[in-house]
């Protein structure tokens, strides 16, 4: 599948700009086949990005990765604080 744009994102280690191919959120199927019937289900893709290098600080496409994911996890203590809010008691929950 080819990517949709090319899109200029923050470097999460020195702040610069670094070009990155970006998937928007889709839908995809899955067509399983047997003798008898075949099936197509449906399921949901989240938004994806390829990095490069980053040419001002030098880290890797892998580091970029790992640290975009890390950033995008919300802290427990903000998890609960939202729980709360929404009126939930998160010490009931299992």
């Amino acid at each position: 599948m080819d990517p949709i744009a090319d899109k200029e994102v923050e470097c999460p280690f020195c702040g610069g700009k670094i070009k990155a191919k970006y998937w928007p959120p889709s839908v995809e199927t899955h067509t399983s086949r047997c003798a008898a019937k075949s099936h197509t289900g449906w399921h949901r893709v989240p938004e994806r990005y390829f990095f490069v290098s980053c040419p001002h600080c030098g880290k890797s496409r892998k580091d970029i990765e790992k640290k975009w994911k890390e950033g995008k996890e919300p802290s427990r203590e903000d998890v609960i604080k939202r729980m709360r809010e929404a009126g939930l008691d998160p010490t009931k929950l299992k």
